[in-house]
């Protein structure tokens, strides 16, 4: 058992400074796939451990079909525009 004290996802970070893989539970939207799945603390954690992360969905994963859309991107004024989309 390791106790610390501090910001929880740096805690983590820090302590699973030799470990192999690191296993979290995802802590956000849990009704359907894509970003929002993931809260502030464990979005950190797989962006800063020091190892590989396996993030595990504690229930039944939603369908893919919840996977949001793409976010719009400003067309690049350096390609021309393609054919229109039907």
């Amino acid at each position: 058992r390791i106790e610390r004290s501090g910001a929880p996802e740096r805690e983590v970070v820090t302590a699973v400074a030799d470990a192999a893989l690191l296993i979290v539970a995802r802590d956000g939207d849990r009704s359907r796939l894509g970003p929002k799945s993931l809260g502030k603390a464990t979005r950190f954690v797989v962006d800063h451990a020091p190892c590989p992360v396996l993030v595990v969905w504690p229930e039944a994963a939603p369908a893919v079909a919840t996977i949001p859309p793409p976010p719009p991107h400003p067309p690049d004024p350096r390609k021309p525009p393609g054919p229109p989309r039907p």
